[in-house]
């Protein structure tokens, strides 16, 4: 540009957004125009939020479980909606987001442990959802520590809780409950259950010790399922590619699964106490659990004691025999 003195004056401007560049810091300025030109241009985490709750997966989820969602979804929304979509394309703008996003959980947490878990876990819902649809690369928040904590005597699963669990979860996830509920196998052998484990009657399961494979009869639950699913492959339980399961894929399903249920910080290992919880609550003794389950007596007892006693489950069935006892004495005594 000709100044009014004679001189020229030049003035330089990022072509695409029209932002002006500095010439004295003329790399520094056109980076910042060309990350403006990307943020413009591309989608953000609001799309990414629509992409999960106008999708099939989400229209298949229960009623009840739909219904959590559009309260968590906003706040999600209000707070990283504005976030491009790029940055889960690229591992350090992943990782960085992931910070910012732990950092967040950490401060709605000083309101409330629970709200702050199920808007955090929403928010890995719907990374967790974009990537495996091939979306986005990076998924950069897999597992995060939950802030909710309950009493241990609350953390087993109400047989109502795993039956909304079986009526929701993907099929690899309904497959694992079913067989935890029935067996309390551990994730690593329920990971690895072959067909071969399994002869129509009875499963083999390994004892507590991880020493043995012993077989046990199946319920009938569990058979009407294994039954009912195609052997496709050497395992039971196989990943939507085709593949076994590994621990971290398994762990994220598992948690998405069981936050669409309002899980809290009920893990799957909880589901192990609850097994023999409904065994002792029907009255099977702590040899007869053992046996079932392939445990030891004590392990068995140990189940008891921590599930049970503290729900007063044992001071009730106490009670209920004394009951009885009482109404079987000569009168006058």
């Amino acid at each position: 540009m000709k100044m009014a003195d004679g001189s020229v004056k030049i003035y330089l401007y990022h072509r695409t957004t029209g932002a002006p560049l500095d010439e004295t810091r003329l790399v520094e300025s056109f980076a910042e125009a060309e990350k403006k030109k990307r943020r413009a241009g591309q989608r953000t985490l609001t799309d990414l939020v629509r992409f999960f709750d106008t999708s099939e997966t989400f229209a298949s989820l229960s009623d009840e479980v739909r219904k959590q969602y559009p309260w968590k979804l906003k706040r999600v929304e209000q707070r990283w909606g504005t976030v491009p979509e790029e940055t889960f394309n690229n591992q350090d703008d992943a990782d960085a987001f992931a910070a910012d996003a732990l950092a967040w959980h950490q401060e709605l947490g000083k309101t409330s442990h629970r709200s702050a878990d199920n808007l955090m876990s929403a928010l890995c819902r719907v990374l967790s959802f974009a990537k495996e649809k091939r979306r986005i690369k990076f998924h950069p928040i897999p597992s995060f520590e939950r802030l909710y904590k309950s009493e241990r005597a609350d953390k087993v699963w109400p047989p109502e809780l795993q039956q909304q669990f079986i009526s929701t979860a993907r099929l690899a996830m309904k497959t694992a409950m079913i067989l935890v509920r029935n067996t309390a196998m551990r994730a690593k052998d329920i990971r690895e259950f072959a067909w071969t484990r399994y002869d129509g009657q009875r499963v083999q399961i390994r004892s507590s010790k991880g020493k043995k494979w012993l077989w046990i009869p199946a319920t009938r639950e569990l058979r009407e399922h294994l039954d009912s699913l195609p052997r496709i492959g050497a395992l039971v339980m196989l990943t939507p590619s085709g593949k076994a399961y590994q621990r971290r894929y398994f762990n994220e399903h598992w948690r998405e699964d069981a936050d669409a249920v309002g899980a809290g910080d009920l893990n799957f290992h909880d589901n192990r106490g609850t097994a023999a919880t409904l065994l002792a609550e029907a009255g099977a003794t702590a040899p007869e659990i053992a046996e079932a389950l392939t445990w030891t007596v004590d392990k068995a007892q140990r189940i008891i004691d921590t599930y049970l006693a503290r729900r007063g489950v044992l001071a009730a069935n106490a009670i209920a025999k004394l009951e009885v006892y009482r109404e079987r004495m000569p009168k006058g005594r």
